[in-house]
């Protein structure tokens, strides 16, 4: 469990969608590397996401080029978490849902493989 959904109370944060936006494609330019680590900065991708974000909401997709493993995203800054955001064992292109965390607009991508990474922003929390 990462967390949950609760009433408005002193400190909680609020949902603010925004019209979906793509802050990552991995895949351009055309011919581009796959990757295994990268930071992302979040608010510096002209999606319109405020610096006071506090958490992201992503369609995160792989594209591997072969077997990936798993894909990890989480809080740029901090250890990397033992745990996966997605599986794509089979080598298939694979989304999921993912809601991360931040403190400076940046987040930061592992992929157990090299892979391409797509990601979509529809959402962040904040005061």
């Amino acid at each position: 469990m990462n967390g949950y959904f609760a009433p408005p109370g002193p400190g909680g944060l609020s949902l603010y969608g925004v019209t979906p936006c793509r802050v990552l494609d991995t895949r351009k330019p055309t011919g581009a590397l796959p990757i295994t680590t990268l930071d992302l900065a979040v608010t510096a991708s002209g999606c319109g996401i405020p610096d006071s974000a506090q958490a992201y909401v992503f369609i995160a997709t792989v594209v591997p080029p072969g077997p990936l493993g798993f894909l990890t995203l989480w809080q740029q800054g901090l250890a990397q978490p033992v745990v996966a955001t997605l599986n794509a064992v089979d080598g298939v292109v694979t989304s999921n849902l993912a809601l991360v965390p931040t403190t400076n607009g940046s987040i930061s991508i592992f992929g157990s493989n090299p892979t391409h990474v797509v990601m979509d922003i529809s959402g962040y929390f904040g005061q």
